[in-house]
């Protein structure tokens, strides 16, 4: 879309050398430039899987707590609304007020289009001792994997293993927030975490990297059968999780029971 929209300054600057009017070549081919470079950051954010900022920006855990980032696809629309604006100034004439609201419409323009990233990523989690520490390096290392897993869902073109991948991933951030809650957990869930988490990111990562150079039945089947297997995993883990709250809360509701009968109530 990108292009589209920026092809009539490429033929306003081939226009305007013809005619020798040196200002607006400058303007409008200045303003080509960024635009292009815009539209190529955008496909880089799109393509390439370390810029995939739609999975980080979901980012909860972080030891370092909220961490400031520039995704390219907000330096494109900063690319964009400054070529807008050299565009309306410098190659058509309007004035700097005009030039600010065109660039203004550009980057909302763009947002609707391909979605703007937010600065700050992660969400501060306190570390007041050792086992604190333990925990939140356990959610952060945990959350990486089900990025890398979300990561893997939108490079595989096939919908129904995505929507798999993809629930797969919602469940075990279910469970990465039941443990922040309830830090105690972690022991609980150790195993799915070395376990069963590395190997649904290995598996998911392997596919989504080889799937397109060997497209067969077979293999597509062996993963969705994989996947099965993952995704009820992942479940019982949630509901052993689950089963372990209510326990608790059974033990305290029969120790608060003697407290009260201590005290004479009944």
């Amino acid at each position: 879309m990108l292009w589209i929209l920026s092809t009539p300054l490429l033929f306003a600057a081939i226009n305007a050398l013809i005619l020798a009017r040196l200002d607006r070549f400058l303007g409008d081919a200045t303003a080509w430039v960024l635009v292009a470079l815009a539209a190529l950051l955008t496909r880089r954010a799109a393509w390439q899987p370390a810029a995939a900022t739609g999975a980080a920006a979901r980012r909860r855990f972080s030891p370092r707590g909220r961490s400031w980032q520039f995704p390219p696809r907000n330096l494109a629309a900063v690319l964009l609304a400054v070529g807008t604006w050299v565009a309306a100034i410098f190659g058509v004439g309007y004035s700097l007020a005009v030039g600010l609201g065109f660039a203004a419409v550009a980057v909302l323009g763009y947002h609707l289009l391909y979605g703007l990233e937010p600065l700050r990523v992660g969400e501060p989690l306190s570390a007041q001792d050792q086992e604190s520490r333990v925990v939140i390096e356990a959610l952060a290392e945990a959350e990486d994997r089900l990025i890398a897993i979300e990561r893997a869902a939108e490079a595989i073109g096939n919908r129904e293993l995505s929507q798999r991948l993809a629930r797969i991933a919602d469940l075990g951030r279910a469970i990465l927030a039941q443990i922040a809650e309830r830090p105690s957990d972690l022991r609980r869930a150790r195993r799915f975490l070395t376990v069963f988490l590395e190997g649904a990111e290995q598996v998911s990562d392997g596919y989504a990297r080889t799937h397109r150079h060997a497209e067969s039945a077979e293999l597509e089947q062996h993963f969705r059968t994989v996947l099965i297997t993952i995704e009820e995993q992942f479940q019982r883990q949630r509901q052993r999780l689950r089963e372990a709250d209510i326990l608790d809360l059974d033990v305290q509701i029969e120790v608060l029971k003697k407290q009260l009968e201590q005290e004479g109530v009944r």
